[in-house]
């Protein structure tokens, strides 16, 4: 049996949203969670070495290094606008990271969740996607931030539908001064203004804790090789009841300054959430006639050297290449930062060295611009599909049911059995290091795992069977190895 520790910590925590809370200048609208962990038989030697790095940068009054060294005005242009110091701190820090350290990353949109609050009568249902309304108006309430109509929520929201619709129809009749580049946002607005025409009111303003958490136990349904664990947060009584409540076992809460573990998710989560800030900062309308341009990012984000290009690239290696799985990133619907910071990574991770990305010079620009607009369109679809089929249930008993880790790149499994659960979700028998386990299949595998049935009636030979699983062009697909 194979023990392990994971570590939590969040960035830009709101514990109570209020209009003083989201009109403050240093306000963002995500919630970001990091938790990192690995098998206890390395505990010591990543504590010894966490602990020479930071020695290394550790002022000789400060009790322990935390991500607040690191100021947003540091990441304006991203890692480009990095001091030297600085940017050899997060090189030493993402050093310690390798493919046997586990990463979890979570973002959820403040604004979101308000209105999914406010509007908790709008369902999903067979004609109307009601995810992909609050989805929009989430946006247009961070993108333009309407003074009038945040005041009003917090003020009055028994009134909050005049300024909104209010807001809605002057954004209209903006946007048709460049209907070429904003047809989209008007047929949102139009669609918000057709169909809005109840609020709920709201008994508080408190956060949630639960929803980072149970991105966290379907993480974990990904990874067999957990056979027990121990969950460890920073002092936070709310995280820790709603660890309880999700069913998590060996939840404790420690102190940050005993604890090596809680300091490297806090400083992981620092850099996460800052990067995300200077990106949501680059793409926030700064005036009116900014908001009828087409948003690119400026140069200065491009424009980088080898040793900072190598800095994003590690970034990558931690966040994207190490222990790839579906729920490795866990987000709500609008966390539009999130998959740009991916995007970004992927795409500058497409060059070499510096002089490569020099070469495009000012079309760096436009080809992320595409990137970041593919990148979106395939968030917006899986956020449309539920291509797992988990929806936004967070039962323990669905949670933490064991899911086939299924990649980009093909997955071979030994399939001695398909079959289908007692709610109609898709299984696979696997044989794995002497075991057999039964695990989830994703809902696009529904069809399949029918068909095989079907093919397996009429063959007493056809398992077992060697199949490979693959993420491929938005879809998942099985394929069997003869």
């Amino acid at each position: 049996m194979s023990n392990f520790t994971f570590y939590y910590d969040e960035s830009q925590h709101s514990r109570l949203l209020n209009l003083k809370t989201v009109t403050a200048d240093e306000f963002y609208d995500g919630f970001v969670v990091a938790i990192v962990g690995w098998d206890v038989k390395r505990e010591q030697d990543l504590a010894a070495r966490y602990s020479a790095f930071e020695n290394k940068y550790l002022s000789p009054s400060a009790k322990e290094l935390k991500s607040t060294v690191l100021k947003k005005s540091h990441f304006k242009y991203g890692f480009k606008s990095l001091s030297q110091i600085n940017a050899r701190l997060i090189s030493d820090f993402l050093d310690m990271f390798d493919e046997g350290t586990y990463v979890y990353c979570a973002f959820s949109s403040k604004a979101e969740w308000l209105i999914d609050k406010l509007f908790s009568q709008y369902q999903n249902n067979f004609w109307f996607n009601a995810d992909s309304l609050k989805y929009s108006l989430a946006k247009l309430l961070v993108q333009y931030r309407p003074i009038e109509v945040v005041e009003s929520l917090y003020r009055s929201p028994d009134d909050f539908l005049i300024p909104l619709r209010d807001f809605l129809r002057k954004r209209i009749e903006l946007d048709k001064t460049n209907p070429e580049l904003k047809h989209t946002e008007i047929d949102q607005c139009q669609l918000l203004l057709d169909v809005i025409y109840f609020v709920e009111p709201l008994e508080n303003y408190e956060w949630e804790y639960r929803s980072s958490l149970s991105g966290f136990a379907l993480y974990l349904s990904e990874h067999n090789e957990v056979d027990n664990y121990r969950l460890v947060i920073d002092r936070e009584e709310n995280t820790r009841i709603a660890a309880d409540q999700l069913g998590f076992s060996g939840v404790c809460q420690a102190d940050s300054t005993e604890c090596f573990g809680i300091r490297m998710a806090d400083m992981l989560v620092g850099i996460i959430a800052k990067l995300m800030k200077a990106i949501r900062d680059e793409q926030t309308y700064q005036s009116q006639e900014d908001e009828l341009k087409k948003q690119q990012f400026d140069k200065e984000w491009f424009n980088l050297n080898d040793e900072r290009l190598v800095l994003y690239k590690k970034l990558r290696r931690v966040l994207v290449q190490y222990d790839q799985c579906w729920y490795k990133f866990y987000a709500s619907g609008y966390s539009d930062d999130l998959v740009v910071l991916i995007a970004l990574l992927n795409y500058l991770n497409g060059f070499e060295n510096a002089a490569q990305l020099h070469e495009a010079g000012k079309n760096n620009a436009e080809y992320f611009n595409g990137l970041c607009c593919e990148s979106l369109s395939e968030h917006f679809r899986v956020m449309d599909v539920d291509p797992m089929g988990t929806g936004h249930s967070s039962e323990p008993s669905n949670l933490f049911r064991p899911r086939l880790r299924i990649t980009d790149q093909p997955r071979n499994y030994d399939v001695l059995k398909v079959m289908f659960a007692e709610d109609g979700a898709p299984m696979a028998l696997i044989a794995e290091n002497g075991h057999e386990v039964a695990y989830l299949l994703p809902v696009d595998l529904a069809k399949w795992a029918e068909d095989v049935l079907l093919c397996a009636a009429c063959s007493d030979a056809f398992f077992p069977a060697k199949v490979a699983f693959q993420y491929y062009e938005g879809r998942f697909r099985a394929e069997f190895i003869l």
